[in-house]
């Protein structure tokens, strides 16, 4: 993707690829590890082989850009990458409504409501969630959010119904256009106090607290062209990242990564509906295993504007998958 139209080596770049055993028992030294593509490009900076597992998924991030302000000579380059071996978690469904309401010029609010469920016919309840927060808009684009969460984890097989998670949050987010395309960066970080099994048997419960960190990067464009008394249709593609900061938590910083793709429906009016498909690797400090799972979401976003005088100071507001 050229970020740049006058200078053609600014791009950022994404590759992935995954490596799966779908059956039988595979010897360990042919099980999927990194550097070994076509290329052997994956795993940078990791040695040959140094991931291996049954399932493989690796992923990565460059951004190359010129180092000199008129000249293409020398150019330099940041990387992200992703590799994981992990096993496959049952698929999860998720189904958000979001709302945002502004009520001043610089000020407005927003809340959503989260439900995750492993089955649809039957339901098979994973998670509620719900979250609030006060927004703060600048001139420059920058929006600033803090706010609150509530998540409660179902635990079918203990007699603990739900697992209590409690969440205070503060986030930057920036939105930019690049051509017709737009382009979102949000930081959050979280305080979490959270309840947890302490052995197999899942009869007792501590609670504990963690930070974490997370940064998504959102891009979103048209697929239709429609003028406004029409339904518009939009891609989405994003890619979250989450990291702790105490190895206390888990066996290792890394908690999870969502990469997300799919198609935002805006009809006429104040509402839209994101329909995507999710990729997440997360860690699981207790089993200390690392699953994939594939998750389906549906997301109903709603923008209200209960300012007096309306003004349009800042763009349209842009759904962001959260």
């Amino acid at each position: 993707m050229n970020l740049d139209k006058t200078r053609p080596r600014n791009v950022l770049a994404f590759w992935t690829y995954g490596w799966f055993v779908n059956s039988g028992t595979s010897p360990y030294l042919a099980l999927p590890a990194i550097g070994w593509d076509m290329f052997a490009r994956s795993g940078r900076p990791y040695t040959q082989g140094r991931i291996r597992g049954e399932d493989l998924v690796f992923a990565e991030t460059e951004w190359r850009f010129p180092l000199q302000k008129s000249k293409d000579k020398w150019g330099g380059v940041l990387f992200l990458s992703l590799p994981s071996q992990a096993q496959f978690a049952k698929p999860k469904y998720w189904f958000t409504y979001n709302h945002t309401g502004r009520f001043d010029d610089r000020w407005s609010f927003g809340f959503d409501i989260n439900y995750r469920t492993t089955g649809l016919i039957p339901l098979n309840s994973s998670l509620t969630a719900g979250r609030v927060g006060l927004n703060y808009h600048t001139k420059t684009g920058f929006r600033i959010t803090g706010g609150y969460a509530w998540f409660g984890t179902f635990a079918s097989e203990a007699d603990q119904i739900w697992l209590h998670e409690d969440r205070a949050y503060q986030q930057v987010q920036y939105n930019h256009k690049k051509g017709n395309i737009n382009v979102v960066h949000h930081l959050r970080i979280e305080q979490r106090w959270r309840q947890q099994f302490t052995n197999e048997d899942l009869d007792e419960t501590i609670s504990t607290f963690t930070n974490r960190y997370r940064y998504l990067i959102q891009f979103d464009g048209p697929i239709t062209n429609y003028p406004d008394n029409k339904t518009g249709f939009r891609w989405q593609l994003a890619n979250e990242f989450f990291i702790h900061n105490k190895e206390e938590v888990g066996y290792m910083l890394f908690d999870q990564n969502r990469t997300l793709a799919g198609v935002l429906i805006s009809p006429p009016g104040k509402m839209s509906v994101a329909v995507l498909y999710q990729l997440i690797v997360q860690q699981q400090p207790f089993l200390r295993e690392t699953f994939l799972i594939n998750s389906f979401r549906i997301t109903l976003f709603q923008t209200l504007d209960f300012r007096k005088k309306k003004k349009n100071i800042m763009e349209k507001e842009i759904p962001v998958i959260d």
